[in-house]
């Protein structure tokens, strides 16, 4: 212990390295004089003569008044027009040197405190000891040296400590704007939060400028707190919610239910319950709903599509299933799927009386979706979907039997214009897993508005039924329903679920041809009573009225998509013109308008070769789109049945059962392709099935 103590004692002191820094030495402020009065002896001694002739000779002539004018120096000791002189020198040489400091000290002997100020501030030396003396040349003078201050402040990039200095001499209104426009916006609201009054507008302007800002760079819960600060409250949700995700989109509804604004927060809710239908997040999806009464109907469109999603993901293989988290009422999978879905809506939701249906039914009714396309993103087209399903379970929850066959129609609309064939299959196994005599039942017999949405929706369901039998005879599979995907290839390029692809039809027509079953069928192959049943219902899809219409439709889009190969190949040749120089840029010329005369699409290199021109192609046009006017809207507006599509589909299965296809029936189908299948996409099938 004492060796320890000994050891400390004998540690020498710490280091101070401001006690071994040599103290700098202060720069003289008169070196002019000092280093005169430093020189040879014979100089100073010729001083003295010259100073003491000065100071007690009666009269100086021109010689002592030269000497003294030379020797600036000894004016330190004769009177104080040689010593004014004598600093003028002095400070002269500390400007040349770059100390500007000095000569305002110099300056300050003197007394000519506003002197200093007015050099300094002409040559953009002012500095803050300089500006704190000012109030000794009197309040204008500081005034006027502040605000030259705060002028070489902001030359000098120092906006933030010109405001200080502009605050000083309470110029308030300056500073900030002084801090706006160099983009200080922070530091501004600051000085005038502390110094204007709450209501002042120039307070609100600064919050809104500095949110737009921030709004453009992508700041946006920062801008969204600048004009919650500027009390506009609806422009903070809506900014809080342009970044789209899920969390940004609940809290921008819950600040927009917080400050008032009901309906922006339900639609700001429901952006953001559909936003987590991307993760496939049941749970807070119903949870976002759930912050307004407004948004019930939604939530019973979102119990329905998620009650269809764990339907089509229970007849997923088990490697191919997404991870999901799903409300507890889906684990219920018994019973048919409308009674699930109203027991489901009874028990969660408690829609229970006629009079909470209707109230739904209102909600959702004034909702419109456009038309679906087959670019349509899937969640967006099944949420539309299930949206046209949900109006149809409400009305006939309300008994509302017309309004519940066209939203039911609707949704099978729109995956068929999606081209998404397999919601659709879904759509008819668990909406009209027993066909539509339930709904024939409940209009009746009366010419109800809605029998022809009835009547197509009724040729969609035999449809499917007679493309199930056609596949059952080509190709046996224990499970049904295969149709959808065989019926509609003329949407392969969207089609995501299709592993039969090799039967279906050709792209942007009827089947091309039977699917090759993968053994020949026995030649006394018997049908089911219930395939007869279906081969009986097909007279209800020999409608020559949708026949005629289907056709004209056609013949539009075929003339369409040869005007547009036209346009492709002007430009074509327009650009090939451009391109090439020399003597060959003649040349294609007669082989591009030869192209333009006859131009065929890609996919109809088979159709007749005669040449096309324009005024033909106007006249087939024309008088397609007359006959389409003539059509009443009942017709025009839903699809079903595709007349020849069928008639080809019962042609097919007749070649296959001999004898079980009456000859009338296919008389009649072999009539109505004949008589409307003239469209390119249709004359192969006519050659095989009518010569």
């Amino acid at each position: 212990m004492n060796n320890k103590v000994t050891l400390l004692k004998k540690e020498p002191p710490k280091d101070r390295p401001e006690a071994l820094v040599k103290k700098r030495k202060a720069r003289l402020i008169l070196p002019l004089s000092t280093s005169l009065d430093h020189r040879s002896k014979e100089e100073l001694h010729q001083d003295c003569l010259v100073l003491a002739t000065a100071k007690y000779s009666q009269e100086l002539n021109e010689g002592v008044s030269a000497d003294l004018e030379e020797r600036v120096h000894l004016g330190l000791f004769t009177d104080r027009a040689a010593l004014y002189r004598m600093m003028e020198a002095e400070g002269k040489g500390h400007l040349e040197n770059g100390h500007p400091e000095l000569f305002h000290q110099l300056m300050l002997w003197k007394g000519d405190l506003k002197g200093v100020l007015q050099t300094a501030a002409e040559r953009g030396e002012l500095t803050d000891s300089l500006v704190a003396m000012a109030p000794v040349a009197g309040y204008h003078v500081w005034l006027w040296a502040v605000e030259a201050f705060a002028k070489q402040l902001c030359f000098q990039d120092q906006h933030v400590k010109a405001a200080s200095h502009l605050l000083s001499i309470h110029k308030v209104y300056e500073a900030v704007e002084l801090l706006k426009s160099n983009h200080f916006y922070r530091e501004a609201i600051a000085v005038a939060k502390a110094r204007l009054r709450p209501e002042d507008p120039v307070l609100k302007d600064l919050y809104l400028c500095w949110g737009a800002v921030l709004e453009k760079d992508g700041h946006y819960a920062v801008a969204a707190k600048c004009y919650l600060g500027a009390a506009s409250a609806y422009d903070a949700a809506k900014v809080l919610a342009k970044k789209g995700d899920a969390a940004s989109l609940r809290t921008a509804a819950e600040l927009a239910s917080i400050v008032g604004e009901d309906e922006l927060s339900a639609s700001l809710a429901l952006r953001c319950a559909q936003e987590l239908l991307l993760t496939r997040n049941w749970v807070r999806a119903q949870e976002a709903l759930q912050l307004h009464e407004s948004l019930k109907g939604q939530r019973l469109v979102f119990c329905l599509l998620e009650l269809l999603s764990k339907l089509q993901e229970e007849r997923q293989p088990s490697e191919s299933k997404s991870s999901s988290s799903y409300n507890a009422w889906s684990t219920d999978t018994e019973g048919p799927f409308t009674e699930r879905v109203t027991a489901v809506w009874r028990s969660a939701f408690g829609l229970d009386t006629p009079e909470q249906h209707q109230a739904a039914l209102q909600q959702l009714q004034s909702i419109q979706y456009p038309s679906a396309t087959n670019n349509a993103p899937s969640k967006q087209l099944l949420l539309h979907i299930c949206h046209d399903l949900t109006l149809a379970v409400l009305s006939q929850q309300t008994a509302s039997w017309d309004k519940a066959v066209e939203a039911l129609l609707r949704a099978v609309v729109r995956s068929y214009d999606s081209g998404n064939f397999t919601v659709m299959q879904d759509v008819h196994s668990a909406f009209l897993p027993e066909g539509c005599d339930h709904l024939r039942d409940k209009l009746g017999d009366r010419q109800s508005p809605a029998m022809p949405a009835f009547k197509s929706l009724e040729a969609f369901f035999i449809y499917g039924r007679l493309y199930e039998l056609w596949w059952s005879l080509s190709r046996p599979r224990p499970e049904s329903s295969v149709w959808v995907r065989a019926a509609h290839r003329r949407t392969s390029s969207t089609e995501r679920h299709q592993p039969l692809g090799d039967a279906g039809p050709e792209a942007g027509g009827p089947p091309a041809s039977p699917p090759e079953p993968s053994r020949p069928p026995e030649p006394d192959v018997g049908l089911t009573e219930e395939s007869e049943r279906v081969l009986g219902a097909c007279k209800e899809l020999f409608s020559e009225t949708h026949a005629s219409l289907q056709n004209s439709r056609r013949t539009v889009a075929e003339v369409q998509e040869t005007l547009a190969e036209m346009i492709r190949q002007h430009q074509k040749s327009q650009l090939c013109k451009s391109t090439a120089n020399g003597p060959d840029t003649n040349d294609p010329e007669p082989e591009a308008e030869r192209s333009l005369s006859s131009p065929q699409s890609q996919g109809s290199k088979e159709a007749k070769n005669e040449p096309v021109s324009l005024p033909e192609l106007t006249r087939r046009l024309t008088e397609a789109n007359e006959k389409i006017a003539k059509f009443p809207e009942s017709v025009k507006t839903w699809p079903f049945p595709d007349v020849l599509e069928c008639c080809l589909v019962l042609l097919h299965i007749g070649s296959q059962c001999p004898g079980r296809v009456t000859q009338e029936m296919q008389q009649q189908a072999r009539e109505l392709l004949q008589k409307y299948g003239n469209t390119q996409v249709y004359q192969r099938h006519c050659q095989t099935f009518c010569t």
